[in-house]
């Protein structure tokens, strides 16, 4: 026998049993489905970018593009052009919410600014709508049934929601927040939650009971857009767009997870050790 394995034993005993339990446990991960975080795509003006899978509907080309940021590529759309961004189509896709559904959405959202205007600098609209066919550049404030937006001056960006009570939630320039919206597509009383957080905190309520902006019930939503408005000077950049049935209130993370990578690491120490 050889002694140099004797240490290793007992945590090899316990380390690769946790492991292919880990391995074999259902997690709030598994039940998120990503619809995209814009890594896979070039750098430039969106549909280009994208070949077609998000869709521009700008004034000026310049106005929606993927751009390099601290999380990778992002989806960005700029103020100042009268309404311009992308839109995705979610037709036949297990993303759409049927009508009865209830369904999770979840994407990671920045707003900051170049350029400090006089009063409402931001306009931003994010959200749901039947077909792509309603997101245009006549009126983003028209498009969307499920429509979280950010708007405010420069230096103090409010989320909010079209709800009774209270309905918005203060916003730091240039940090990146959690958004999630919980879609109850009810045929006769369609209504979504909004949470919001930062980093890896838990998801806060915003509002509960907020109405569709737009459009009446019993119509599915099939698309998904990110619109602008606003002052010349101001971005909404996006990522990190998930998905899942039913209600998930999970930060999503990309798998395989650290904690599942470090087990592995371990694993493979101990595989050293034997040889």
């Amino acid at each position: 026998m050889n002694s140099r394995l004797t240490p290793f034993r007992p945590l090899r005993r316990i380390v690769i049993p946790s492991i292919a339990a880990a391995l074999a446990l259902p997690s709030a991960q598994a039940a998120w489905a990503l619809l995209d975080n814009f890594d896979s795509y070039a750098l430039g003006e969106t549909s280009a970018a994208t070949s077609g899978t998000w869709n521009t509907e700008v004034t000026d080309s310049s106005a929606s593009t993927i751009i390099a940021t601290d999380q990778g590529n992002s989806l960005q759309t700029l103020g100042g052009f009268t309404w311009s961004g992308a839109e995705r189509n979610l037709t036949g896709t297990d993303a759409a919410i049927t009508v009865g559904e209830i369904k999770t959405f979840y994407w990671q959202v920045k707003a900051s600014y170049t350029s400090n205007g006089a009063g409402w600098d931001y306009d931003f609209m994010m959200g749901l709508s039947p077909d792509v066919s309603n997101i245009d550049t006549t009126d983003a404030w028209q498009d969307f049934a499920v429509m979280p937006y950010v708007n405010n001056d420069a230096t103090t960006p409010y989320i909010n929601a079209d709800a009774p009570g209270t309905f918005w939630a203060a916003m730091t320039p240039d940090v990146w927040y959690n958004v999630w919206v919980v879609v109850n597509n009810d045929a006769t009383d369609p209504t979504y939650a909004l949470y919001m957080s930062t980093g890896t905190d838990a998801a806060v309520l915003v509002t509960g009971d907020a109405n569709w902006r737009n459009f009446s019930g019993n119509l599915d939503l099939n698309a998904i857009g990110f619109m602008a408005g606003g002052n010349a000077g101001t971005q909404l950049t996006v990522d990190n767009i998930y998905y899942s049935d039913g209600t998930l209130l999970t930060v999503p993370v990309p798998e395989p997870s650290i904690a599942l990578l470090s087990g592995l690491g371990v694993l493979g120490l101990i595989r050293r050790q034997r040889r």
